[in-house]
């Protein structure tokens, strides 16, 4: 069984605001495209992926994910994730009611196409799962049926209130922690600890370079 993913994607000077304090626009945009850029080569290299699709207000990460192969969602206007999301499933759950989708933020430079490949396999008897950030408290990523009209609470804290949503509506919920879908960028905690890690890609070299780049500190 094939799995459809919706990574919902922030970009331009105005993204990662909470690392305002260490590196500035033109960077925190260039580390949202790495980012984009390094999940959609994880995906690409996941067999149970049947199509990725990139919801984005933002023109360079939409070129880059259709450079990828990835169908592209432009916003008219920025939305939040939870309203980004929701859109989408709303738009999949008419192609395929009883396909499945993947929810993905688009700030995890450690995905990998095992770990997407495991919470896939622990969805196939109609479960929703709930991948939890390991720093505070929030999602990583949702993999559900795409019908399920699950509210959404992407943010710190999150992951309590989508496990017991997915409940309240019946769902049998599993919780994988898994170490690439538990790390999202988002503070500098963060920053420093993905330039520290073995981890490759564009996001970790970016990082690398920022962090022993003397101009990278306000």
């Amino acid at each position: 069984m094939t799995l459809r993913v919706v990574i919902a994607a922030r970009g331009g000077p105005e993204a990662k605001s909470r690392l305002a304090g260490r590196l500035e626009p033109l960077r925190r945009a260039a580390l949202a495209e790495a980012m984009l850029a390094d999940m959609l080569d994880a995906l690409a290299a996941c067999s149970v992926v049947s199509r990725t699709y990139v919801a984005t207000p933002t023109p360079e990460l939409a070129r880059i994910a259709a450079k990828a192969g990835a169908v592209v969602m432009l916003e008219a206007r920025p939305l939040g994730l939870n309203a980004a999301f929701e859109g989408a499933r709303r738009r999949l759950s008419r192609l395929d009611p009883s396909g499945r989708l993947a929810l993905l933020p688009g700030d995890l430079p450690r995905l990998t196409a095992r770990e997407l490949a495991d919470v896939a396999a622990a969805s196939q008897d109609g479960a929703v799962v709930v991948a939890p950030a390991l720093s505070d408290g929030g999602t990583g990523a949702i993999v559900q049926p795409a019908s399920l009209a699950l509210p959404l609470a992407f943010g710190p804290d999150s992951f309590r209130r989508h496990c017991a949503a997915a409940a309240a509506l019946g769902a049998t919920v599993r919780s994988p922690a898994l170490p690439g879908l538990g790390f999202d960028l988002d503070r500098p905690q963060d920053l420093d600890r993905l330039a520290s890690s073995r981890a490759q890609g564009r996001a970790a070299a970016l990082a690398r370079a920022f962090i022993f780049d003397t101009g990278a500190a306000a």
